[in-house]
């Protein structure tokens, strides 16, 4: 469930709704613990960062995975030299 805050009377969210909720629609509003939990918290970052990868489009992941690629060959590349091994 997406976290909101209440501001000058006004529910306002701090994380993305899901994309399937409609203007209009009812929702039910409770208040929030004092601390979340930490496996709370992390669910609620990986939502939010599968929300921002649904619209990621095709030539955005090639790059990504190069870059991907090419930062683990700089790695590799950065220990063999720490390590003495070429």
């Amino acid at each position: 469930m997406p976290r909101a805050v209440l501001q000058n009377g006004e529910i306002r969210p701090i994380e993305p709704l899901p994309r399937e909720w409609q203007d209009g629609e009812q929702l039910r509003v409770e208040r929030a613990e004092d601390a979340e939990s930490p496996a709370d918290e992390i669910d609620g970052d990986f939502a939010v960062l599968a929300a921002m990868c649904a619209d990621s489009e095709s030539d955005d992941e090639q790059r990504l995975s190069e870059a991907l690629r090419q930062a683990r060959e700089q790695s590799k590349t950065q220990v063999r030299k720490q390590m003495g091994l070429g």
